[in-house]
């Protein structure tokens, strides 16, 4: 250690003379480089100063008594513990290194901060703390809950907007009667009645279909969880019944799609009105919804008047707290009802002329213990049934826009 110190010394003698020749040469650049190097090297020296003071006060061993080398054979070996730190280095490199954080010097501010780093290390030694399990960390509670946070997202039942009968049969159909569109023949004073017009007619057949799910619960978990997991299971079904019939009812209003008239935020104002105007039959009209994506309805509520006041209107009563041409405008997510190349779907209509959704048997939730694989299995299972179809009744009761969207 003492050969060591010497060396320090002699190398601080060479970078002092360095200071004082870039001082006197006015090389800033020099000189703080230098007293960066000078910082590290009193530190070092400090180091091996408290090293030797420290071997100094270390009581000889007793007679007799071999010393232990680190490769000693049939002796325990120790490893190195880490050089002790002196208040009087804490003190100097804690000085250090708020001088190398005002200069800006990386490396002198590192080599003094870890003096003080090994400092509290070694004062913190022995210590109970919570960030290690087996000093006390097994110790503190954790905040653990079994509650179901269920996570609120829109659910919107189209089948609101949509004619729903409620069928006995699996299978049937309606007739639609084919509107006249001609008045009575004009005749002469005693001439022929002619029979030129009759009614016309055409069916509308449906076919219900099954849509089922089986869940199998554990009887363990039933038992162990403090839970009511069975009535979150038919709220979690119910769920799911109306993503199903909102999957049905989307597949006509896709039918739509084909003869959608192309706009975009600059001309949608007109398209949308000539459509209510002109496309669709005044009767209509006057009932008429529209129903749109996130995409559409944000696209939609950002446009203004002539006047700069907004296109869609308050409407208290409403989903959406917003009117479209006096009309209610309800918003499905874009999950559900999908914006497809920049290009927002705006159906609009009286959708339950539209369409209507038959339903054969709503929504079944049944359970077992014993049947099924549930005996063997030590579990429950769960199912659930729906049965339903969807057609379309009067394909000029709707029309749709395709929103052209940045």
């Amino acid at each position: 250690m003492k050969k060591k110190l010497l060396d320090l010394l002699a190398k601080k003698r060479g970078i002092v003379d360095r200071m004082r020749q870039a001082d006197a040469a006015g090389d800033q650049t020099a000189f703080d480089a230098a007293l960066a190097e000078n910082t590290a090297v009193d530190a070092e020296i400090a180091r091996v100063k408290a090293i030797m003071e420290a071997e100094e006060n270390v009581p000889a061993e007793p007679e007799g008594v071999p010393a232990r080398g680190p490769h000693q054979r049939g002796h325990a070996t120790t490893p190195p513990a880490a050089e002790p730190v002196n208040s009087r280095e804490c003190v100097h490199a804690f000085a250090e290194c708020i001088r190398a954080q005002a200069r800006g010097q990386r490396a002198a501010f590192e080599s003094n901060a870890d003096v003080l780093r090994r400092a509290m290390a070694a004062e913190n030694a022995g210590a109970m703390t919570e960030g290690v399990e087996a000093d006390g960390g097994l110790l503190v509670p954790q905040d653990i809950q079994t509650r179901i946070n269920e996570l609120r997202r829109s659910l919107v039942p189209l089948s609101d907007l949509f004619a729903v009968e409620n069928v006995s049969f699996l299978s049937g159909s309606r007739v639609v009667d084919i509107a006249p569109n001609k008045g009575f023949t004009k005749i002469d004073e005693m001439a022929e009645i002619p029979q030129d017009d009759k009614p016309a007619f055409r069916k509308i057949a449906y076919k219900v279909e099954d849509y089922a799910l089986i869940l199998p619960v554990s009887n363990d978990l039933l038992r162990d969880t403090d839970e009511a997991l069975l009535a979150y299971i038919s709220r979690w079904l119910a769920k799911k019944q109306i993503i199903t019939e909102n999957n049905l009812l989307v597949t006509k209003l896709a039918a739509l799609d084909e003869s959608a008239t192309a706009a975009t935020t600059a001309n949608v104002v007109e398209t949308l009105k000539k459509a209510l105007n002109v496309t669709l039959d005044p009767a209509i009209s006057a009932t008429a919804h529209f129903v749109t994506n996130q995409d559409g309805f944000n696209a939609l509520d950002q446009l203004v008047d002539g006047n700069k006041r907004p296109l869609l209107q308050p409407d208290p009563t409403g989903s959406t707290g917003k009117l479209l041409f006096g009309r209610g405008i309800t918003v499905v997510s874009n999950g559900i009802l999908k914006t497809a190349t920049s290009k927002a779907p705006i159906y609009f209509g009286d959708f339950t002329q539209y369409a209507t959704l038959f339903r054969r048997q709503p929504l079944e939730i049944a359970s077992t213990d014993i049947g099924g694989n549930a005996w063997k299995t030590n579990s429950t299972e769960v199912r659930a049934i729906t049965r339903l179809d969807a057609q379309v009744f009067d394909s000029e009761a709707a029309a749709a826009v395709s929103l052209t969207i940045a």
